[in-house]
């Protein structure tokens, strides 16, 4: 008898063949899936305009495919979910508190799941006083928190308003002569970020729209380089249409909060009648700094500088001759404003946990934080808030475009309750120093603790422009 031989590769090509026929071995011969891992959506927190359609939310889903999608509780009215893809798309309908949503994607296999934080608002303004009406000017997507700083309207009356982007850097355009807000920069700075750094103050010289320089100011959180200490910087940049050439640097070394406590950096800037710059500088999170003569430190203090020098030099008529200080004993004043004809100044100083201030900023006082000045030496605390308000911008109106009845009204930002206050001022001696009557013009609508006020200015036709976390704003009499 013959024996026939396989070989070795034909034998082991018929043994494949049979265990795929016969399920490997292990029955069933359907391959094995899997469940949908790690969903994440492009944005996990978004606010939404009431009634516009909204931009997709798109999700990223590793895994196996999932073969549906759903949300506890229920998206918004007008929201919907790609059955295939998880994007969250529409037109909401209906206004709605911020609200967490869980996602889930499934298949038979198993699920994934990710949380989304939605609101829908109906604009940025829940009460604007009888006769006015609020426009939108800028307004990021989905509202995403950009952290605008301080915004300015250009004072010749062409439309132009220059602001901040805290932690960008960024100094930006609206010009709506040339499409609204400018895709480029009008000048970009390298700052610390976190806490109360950035790009923090910015104002326009007085004779902007007439001088043949025209120059933007804006005060900087910047870091140390080699030698040189983390601090504050003010760079004047000349316009050149909307854009920012020639930087220099006006003033350098100021105080700035130690990295890792980064607050009461203070940060606003505004000229005085007579042309010379008010820096606000708070104490730099150390109180003493407050009480302390300016050759200790410049923080907890107001000073006022001669800027028409490189580098600038303390200005003629402060309180004591060749030093910058205008007054003192402040924590952390974030927004100043020089009265249009009186020419005194006022701040909004802010308490660490009570006694929040609304202040004349008049020089050689002492305005009690850091410190126990005598009597005589006491500044003029205007108001006071027991409980913790934020003040942070505030603006005066000379009646342009609004009416006599809007003269000597000063406009009042305060951060924690969204409000802008009217304070109808008087007692001229020389400046307004009394309220005759205090209102709430405006309440802006809390969107996800992004839509608090931050800045207001006066635009040449008697508006107001006012800048939040997430856009900038126009109140205009109607």
């Amino acid at each position: 008898m013959h024996r026939h031989t396989i070989p070795l590769v034909t034998a082991v090509l018929l043994y494949l063949a049979t265990a795929v026929a016969c399920g490997g071995g292990g029955g069933g011969g359907t391959p094995p899936s899997s469940p949908p891992t790690d969903l994440q959506y492009a944005q996990d927190v978004i606010a939404y305009r009431e009634g516009a359609a909204i931009t997709p939310n798109t999700a990223t889903v590793g895994g196996g495919a999932p073969t549906s999608f759903t949300s506890i509780p229920p998206l918004p009215a007008g929201l919907s979910l790609d059955q295939t893809t998880g994007a969250i798309s529409g037109t909401p309908t209906t206004e709605g508190p911020a609200t967490q949503h869980v996602i889930t994607a499934a298949n038979a296999d198993g699920q994934t799941s990710d949380n989304v934080t939605i609101a829908i608002w109906a604009g940025p303004f829940e009460v604007v006083a009888a006769g006015f009406t609020v426009e939108t000017v800028h307004e990021n997507p989905a509202m995403t928190p950009v952290k605008h700083g301080k915004v300015v309207a250009a004072p010749a009356g062409d439309g132009r308003v220059f602001f901040t982007e805290v932690d960008t850097g960024n100094v930006r355009v609206i010009d709506p002569a040339n499409g609204g807000l400018q895709a480029a920069p009008f000048a970009t700075i390298s700052v610390l970020t976190g806490g109360h750094n950035g790009l923090l103050g910015l104002c326009l010289a007085p004779d902007f729209d007439t001088s043949l320089t025209p120059y933007v100011y804006v005060l900087a959180c910047v870091a140390g380089i080699g030698p040189t200490v983390d601090r504050m910087q003010i760079r004047r940049y000349t316009a050149v249409g909307n854009v920012g050439t020639n930087e220099t640097i006006v003033l350098d070394n100021l105080p700035i909060a130690p990295s890792g406590n980064a607050i009461n950096n203070g940060g606003e800037i505004c000229f005085d009648l007579n042309g010379n710059l008010f820096v606000s500088i708070g104490d730099v999170n150390n109180a003493s700094n407050a009480d302390a003569d300016t050759s200790v430190s410049l923080a907890g203090k107001v000073l006022r500088y001669n800027v028409s020098v490189i580098p600038a030099v303390a200005a003629t008529g402060n309180p004591t001759a060749d030093d910058p200080e205008w007054c003192r004993g402040l924590r952390n004043t974030f927004g100043l404003a020089v009265h249009p004809t009186a020419g005194g100044l006022y701040g909004g100083d802010n308490g660490p946990a009570a006694n929040d201030e609304f202040n004349e900023l008049q020089p050689g006082k002492h305005f009690e934080w850091g410190g126990t000045p005598p009597p005589i030496d006491v500044g003029n605390r205007i108001k006071n808030w027991p409980s913790v308000i934020v003040p942070t911008g505030l603006c005066w109106h000379d009646g342009t475009g609004w009416g006599a009845e809007f003269v000597d009204d000063l406009f009042f930002c305060s951060y924690d309750d969204h409000l802008i206050r009217r304070f109808e001022m008087s007692g001229i001696n020389p400046n307004p120093s009394d309220i005759d009557n205090e209102t709430e013009f405006a309440q802006l609508e809390d969107i996800a603790g992004r839509n608090h006020p931050l800045a207001i200015c006066l635009a040449p036709d008697g508006s107001l422009y006012v800048a939040t976390f997430t856009g900038i704003y126009r109140i205009r009499k109607m």
